[in-house]
């Protein structure tokens, strides 16, 4: 057993604001991505998926005395600053559910999920730039990842009651979350969608497969395990051309030029683009070269 933190000076008023800032939106963003998942609505299940997890990793920071600034929504730097803080609680790698077939779970670290997460739901793709992959088993690692993440969301330090009481253990949350696997309840909006507050429809969206909040006995109804991918316009539209052969290429050129000028993509994007249309008319030049010493 440690010795318990005091609470940092006007504790009451910073936690009021992290928690209606960033961690009540972020639990109806966690909502609403479950039921995106199951309607198959993937573009907004990933966006909603990096969005919410973005607010519980920065509420993770500043509940515990660090800056949430210059993350933007970079879910990979807030999880690289997070894991630091509490190591001891947050699982390495992600375990397939009981009643998941075996054939369908593919192993992979937290890390590398978060990393995957967030190439698919970061702000960019909001626009379906590049596309994105679902796997039938990314609810369930997300669900793992969320119910890991958002425990921390209160000041790991401090008295796990926020004061000592008689009779009372004097461990820190820490120590009590240690002891105790399932405390999680940060009394926000999850906790009152499961208690009913929003009514069946919504918690039934929550809780259904959800293994690591829903309660004991929960009646889960049907579901499947499908997956899902998108190939990004940009594709088929600026690169399918030039795959076609160099009568195709003056057009292609003009639809490029037009993409670029009016609508924002980011840098990095732009250079891959320029790139990759470089290489695919180099390859229609090499082919012709060869065809010509081969005659």
């Amino acid at each position: 057993m440690t010795k318990t933190a005091p609470l940092p000076a006007q504790f009451a008023a910073k936690s009021s604001i992290i928690k209606e800032l960033l961690i009540n939106t972020a639990d109806e963003n966690y909502v609403v991505a479950r039921t995106c998942f199951h309607a198959n609505l993937n573009v907004d299940f990933f966006w909603l998926a990096v969005h919410c997890l973005e607010k519980y990793l920065k509420a993770v920071l500043l509940h515990n005395g660090h800056s949430a600034k210059s993350y933007g929504h970079n879910i990979v730097e807030l999880y690289k600053d997070v894991r630091p803080l509490a190591p001891e609680l947050l699982p390495p790698n992600l375990v397939r559910p009981e009643g998941m077939p075996q054939e369908l779970w593919r192993e992979e670290p937290v890390v590398e999920f978060i990393e995957r997460l967030h190439k698919d739901g970061q702000a960019d793709n909001r626009y379906q730039l590049f596309g994105y992959v679902r796997r039938a088993e990314d609810l369930w690692k997300f669900d793992q990842v969320v119910f890991s993440v958002r425990r921390l969301c209160q000041p790991l330090e401090a008295h796990f009651l926020y004061k000592e009481r008689p009779g009372a253990p004097n461990d820190t949350k820490r120590e009590w979350m240690l002891k105790d696997p399932r405390s999680w309840n940060l009394h926000g909006i999850l906790e009152s969608v499961i208690e009913g507050g929003r009514g069946e429809t919504v918690r039934h969206a929550f809780l259904n497969w959800n293994r690591p909040f829903a309660p004991e006995g929960y009646h889960h109804t049907e579901t499947d395990y499908r997956s899902a991918s998108r190939e990004p316009v940009l594709v088929r539209r600026l690169f399918d051309p030039l795959r076609a052969g160099p009568e195709n290429f003056r057009e292609a050129d003009e639809l490029w030029e037009w993409v670029n000028r009016n609508i924002q993509l980011p840098k990095w994007l732009v250079n891959e683009i320029e790139e990759e249309r470089i290489r695919l008319k180099e390859t229609h030049d090499v082919e012709k070269h060869e065809r010509k010493i081969g005659s």
